[in-house]
C-alpha cells in the first residue's frame, strides 16, 4: 500500500511539471522581442485573415489602445500613442510610429475568445541613438604630492542606461574617473565613448597638469597692518579716557568745552593713521558730546 501512493505522487508530480513545460513552451512561442532605435516604428499585425475573427483589440502593458470591429480598428483614447498611432484596415495591422525611450514594453494582441487564436505578446526596446556627449573636468593641485588630482564624468542625454569606456592616459569604465597626474606628464588626453545596442559616440578631453604657487600672507602688508595698529592704540585710548571725563563734566560747562577741544584734537591725530574705524567712533563720541554741550 505504500508503495502504491508513492508511485502515484511521482505520477502526479511528474504529471504536474510536464504542464508547467508545455504552457512556458508556449508562453516563449508567442512571445516576441523586438528592438528598434527611437524614431523608427513598429509594426503589430493581428496575424489573422478577416473572415476568422470578428473582435481583437491591442494592449500596451495591460491598457487598451485599440481594438477591431466590424470589419474596421478603432484607436482607444488616453494612451501614451495618441497622435502616433497608424491603422490598415485590409491587413488588420496597427502601426506605432515615432517610437520614444518611454514606449518600451510588452504589447499584447488578443483576438476574441470564439476564435480560440492565443494571445500574442510583443516585447519592445526602445533604443535611444547617442549623439551628443559632454566630458566634465575638476582638476585641483595638490601641493604635498606635486601633483594635480583630476575627477571626469562623461554623459550622454540620449540614453540614461548608457556603458562608458574610458581610453587614454588612463583606462577604465564607468561615467566617472579619478586620477593623479603630475607636470612632467606633459599634455594628456583622455578620451570616452558611450554606448548601447543601437550606437556609440566619442568624446576627448585633453589635460595638463600646472603647479600652483602656494598663497602666503605678504610679509609688507602685514607688518604696515601691525605698526597702524600701534601707531593709533594710544590715541583710542585716550579718545576713550576723555570720552568719560566728557560725560562726567557735563555740568560744568567750562571744563566740558575744554574736554571738546581735546576730543577734536585727538580726532585729527587719528585721522593721520587712515584707520577709519577707529575714526568713526572717536567722530561718533565728539558729536554726542558736542550735542551736550548745545543742550547747556
Amino acid at each position: 500500500m505504500n508503495v502504491f501512493h508513492g508511485y502515484c505522487v511521482s505520477y502526479s508530480g511528474i504529471l504536474l511539471l510536464g504542464i508547467i513545460q508545455g504552457l512556458c513552451v508556449l508562453a516563449d512561442e508567442n512571445t516576441e522581442t523586438v528592438r528598434r532605435a527611437s524614431g523608427s516604428s513598429l509594426l503589430l499585425p493581428l496575424g489573422l485573415q478577416k473572415e476568422s475573427v470578428s473582435y481583437a483589440q491591442w494592449k500596451f502593458k495591460e491598457h487598451q489602445i485599440a481594438r477591431y470591429s466590424k470589419n474596421q480598428i478603432h484607436i482607444s483614447l488616453n494612451h501614451q500613442f495618441m497622435g502616433r498611432l497608424k491603422v490598415d484596415n485590409i491587413n488588420v495591422t496597427l502601426e506605432v510610429e515615432a517610437l520614444q525611450v518611454q514606449d518600451s514594453g510588452t504589447f499584447s494582441i488578443i483576438a476574441d475568445e470564439t476564435s480560440q487564436f492565443p494571445t500574442k505578446f510583443i516585447s519592445l526596446i526602445v533604443y535611444a541613438r547617442i549623439e551628443n556627449i559632454t566630458i566634465q573636468s575638476n582638476q585641483t593641485w595638490l601641493d604635498s604630492i606635486k601633483a594635480c588630482d583630476v575627477h571626469l564624468w562623461c554623459q550622454t542625454s540620449e540614453d540614461p542606461s548608457a556603458s562608458y569606456t574610458w581610453r587614454g592616459y588612463q583606462n577604465g569604465s564607468g561615467a566617472f574617473l579619478h586620477f593623479t597626474f603630475s607636470p612632467e606628464d606633459g599634455n594628456i588626453i583622455l578620451s570616452c565613448t558611450a554606448a548601447n545596442n543601437l550606437s556609440n559616440q566619442t568624446a576627448s578631453k585633453p589635460l595638463k597638469c600646472k603647479e600652483q604657487p602656494t598663497t602666503a600672507l605678504n610679509p609688507f602688508s602685514a607688518l604696515r597692518l601691525l605698526s597702524s595698529l600701534l601707531a593709533a592704540s594710544p590715541y583710542l585710548l585716550v579718545s576713550i579716557i576723555l570720552g568719560v571725563k566728557c560725560y562726567r563734566a557735563q555740568g560744568k560747562n567750562s571744563l566740558y568745552k575744554e574736554c571738546i577741544t581735546l576730543n577734536k584734537m585727538m580726532i585729527v591725530k587719528c585721522e593721520v593713521t587712515h584707520l577709519f574705524v577707529l575714526c568713526f567712533s572717536a567722530h561718533s563720541d565728539e558729536k554726542e558730546s558736542q550735542y551736550a554741550v548745545n543742550e547747556t
